[in-house]
């Protein structure tokens, strides 16, 4: 009886030992593959910092050398690790901290009103959103000075400067009603906006909310500017068609022309946004990069993040 209580002892204590051994292999292979995936990101933010580099897939072969394959087909090359590769514009984005400039605010304005929400919400979150940025203690119309945000325990609020996070305008009232009317409301903004929108790299929401455009002509705009792959940022891309070109396809109001032509520009803004996502197998990381280019060609980075 011993004897078999023994056995049944050291086969409890060999199972646990081999369980113990998977799980630490499995941690160390994934800690292994999240390494190799970051690698990979990394891999793809390099290769971004090359002037004209904006839209890339990449696999890792078996001999171990990155091959690149057009987006959008099919088939591409075997391998279990590479990056997608994103570049673009961070004109293409509406510049939140610059929300008290009259045209700003008529664009973000106008933006709301696409999205759904109602004149009454979206003055409500324009005005506490401008009042959120600008350095004076006066309350707008519709907007929230200090005293509201006391009332809700938020000592310290607004900030009355400029946005440091995209997260931050979660804490402005009445955004909360933009927040569940687009989900996925922080692609449309920027930080790091110089204060126009560049029409070559902007989405249909924003180059209509900016110009007042007609969503047909918008569409016609985004057409011309992709090339004949209909992809942006790749090599056969309209960055030729210059600002008038594309205000011109966009059939703005003389009464409005002036306004438009100084809040956009034409695949010239210096400032981008690069997204990398390394992967692995089922593993993967995502760098994000922002980044302006001097004049003297140099680089000075914005911001990092990575998940």
């Amino acid at each position: 009886m011993l004897m078999i209580w023994a056995i049944m002892l050291m086969a409890f204590v060999v199972g646990g030992v081999i369980q113990y051994m998977q799980t630490s292999l499995k941690a160390s292979s994934d800690a292994a593959n999240q390494y190799r995936a970051t690698y990979m990101a990394e891999c793809g933010i390099g290769l971004a910092m090359n002037p004209g580099v904006y839209v890339i897939d990449a696999v890792k072969g078996p001999d171990g050398v990155l091959v690149t394959y057009d987006r959008g087909k099919e088939t591409k090359p075997s391998g279990d690790a590479g990056f997608s590769l994103n570049k673009v514009r961070e004109g293409s984005r509406l510049p939140i901290n610059f929300i008290t400039d009259k045209r700003a605010y008529e664009a973000v304005y106008n933006l709301f009103l696409l999205w759904g929400i109602n004149n009454d919400e979206a003055t409500t979150a324009m005005d506490c959103l401008a009042d959120w940025v600008d350095g004076d203690k006066e309350a707008r119309p519709q907007g929230a000075e200090s005293d509201y945000y006391m009332g809700l325990q938020m000592n310290g609020f607004p900030r009355n400067q400029g946005f440091t996070s995209l997260d931050e305008m979660l804490l402005v009232k009445g955004f909360d009603v933009v927040a569940r009317a687009k989900p996925e409301w922080r692609n449309y903004f920027s930080l790091y906006g110089e204060g126009t929108i560049d029409l070559f790299w902007a989405s249909k929401d924003v180059i209509m909310a900016v110009t007042g455009a007609t969503e047909g002509d918008v569409s016609r705009l985004i057409t011309a500017r992709a090339g004949n792959d209909g992809i942006d940022g790749t090599d056969d891309d309209n960055r030729g068609l210059g600002i008038n070109g594309a205000i011109s396809m966009l059939s703005i109001p003389p009464d409005r022309l002036s306004f438009v032509q100084a809040l956009t520009t034409y695949a010239s803004d210096k400032v981008f946004r690069i997204v990398s996502m390394g992967y692995v197998g089922t593993h993967s990381v995502t760098i994000t990069v922002v980044a302006k280019m001097q004049d003297d060609g140099s680089l000075t980075y914005l911001s990092r993040t990575e998940e």
